[in-house]
């Protein structure tokens, strides 16, 4: 285990918007990167000055690389630094770490490593706590322009219950290939579920799906109902045919403009929330999803009959939403109903802006529908 530590100094006026800045930056980005074990900030202020001193443990050198790169005893400033620090260490310290007891050190870590199954269309990433006993795993579906990552909240959860979780990453998606020739039906993502599940020999599994990924979730259950103990969809998809046909026509054109890009964007954006570093997380993870998969899921989605895919699979279901999801389109609105529960203030990614209202209401549902 190593150390790594940093100091810098601001203006005593300005200590609580430079805290408030680095849990936007610095300190959320220690914790996504894998290899991360903690990270604390201590601040000292006195007179006229606040003393920031920022220590984080790491698993090994390469865990530190991943987060400051291949010069790793250069710190790392982010754009606002300037505006707040008026005195600053432009290079870090790193100790080794011979002893470490007490409750930071006990949490259930999940690795992101580069572990990949074969799909229909080529390799699938995913990320696989283990474990789990007798219970039955969870298998996760991240929405689109997502990853593995954006359930890390979810799988540490349920780890450290000691149930198993498994999140897949969706052709074109993370670090899962490009399908080769390119289909993004969501019937078709449908089948990347069912290639991890062969892959890993589940028999029986609760699913869990996001957004668009919860018509994917639809569409394997749907197929596959004694395999799937319940369906728990977060902020589902609504229901594209029940929007008027000339505003359908409308949007699909608009998948072809020339600023599509900057549409998706600003459409991203707007859905994320408010807390800024869940939006700059998201917009990043857009930027490094190709266009051609996004706009062609879209494209499907518009299309896709959520109401018959609701239909066809009779098990449990259960929706956790935004409050602005709340429409005749929505998910939990259609065919006889789903139960479903709002969380108020919540942003499209529930699970990242939200993540304990996610896990115990992801709880719940597994106590009534897939008890350990």
């Amino acid at each position: 285990m190593l150390a790594r530590t940093w100091r810098g100094v601001t203006k005593a006026e300005d200590a609580d918007a430079y805290l408030t800045y680095l849990h936007q930056t610095g300190l959320t980005h220690y914790r996504r990167t894998p290899g991360n074990l903690a990270a604390y900030c201590l601040r000292k202020v006195e007179d006229d000055r606040a003393e920031f001193l920022l220590v984080t443990l790491w698993e090994s050198m390469d865990a530190v690389k991943r987060f400051a790169g291949d010069s790793p005893e250069r710190a790392i400033f982010f754009p606002e630094d300037d505006r707040y620090l008026i005195d600053r260490d432009v290079h870090v310290t790193h100790y080794e770490v011979p002893f470490a007891e007490g409750q930071a050190f006990v949490g259930h870590r999940v690795r992101f490593d580069d572990f990949r199954v074969a799909g229909p269309s080529g390799d699938l990433r995913l990320v696989d706590t283990g474990g789990g006993g007798k219970s039955l795993p969870v298998v996760f579906v991240h929405g689109l322009a997502g990853n593995a990552s954006h359930w890390q909240a979810q799988l540490e959860h349920l780890a450290a219950a000691g149930r198993r979780g498994i999140a897949l990453e969706l052709r074109g998606h993370g670090g899962s290939t490009l399908p080769e020739p390119e289909d993004y039906a969501l019937e078709s993502l449908a089948g990347d579920i069912g290639g991890v599940v062969r892959a890993l020999g589940l028999r029986r599994f609760v699913l869990v799906g996001h957004s668009i990924s919860a018509g994917v979730a639809l569409a394997y259950a749907g197929e596959n109902p004694r395999q799937v103990a319940g369906l728990f969809l977060v902020d589902p998809m609504t229901d594209a045919r029940r929007i008027p046909e000339a505003q359908r026509e409308t949007f699909l054109a608009s998948r072809d403009a020339p600023d599509v890009a900057q549409a998706l964007r600003q459409d991203w954006a707007e859905s994320a929330g408010a807390r800024v570093d869940v939006r700059e997380r998201l917009l990043a993870d857009l930027e490094a999803t190709p266009l051609s998969a996004v706009v062609a899921t879209q494209r499907s989605w518009a299309t896709f009959d959520l109401t018959a895919a609701l239909e066809r699979y009779p098990g449990p279901k259960f929706s956790l939403v935004a409050a602005d999801n709340d429409t005749p389109r929505s998910l939990h609105r259609l065919a006889e109903g789903v139960p479903h529960q709002v969380v108020e203030g919540a942003g499209h990614w529930i699970q990242l802006d939200h993540p304990d209202a996610v896990n115990a209401a992801l709880d719940a549902f597994l106590t009534k529908s897939a008890p350990a």
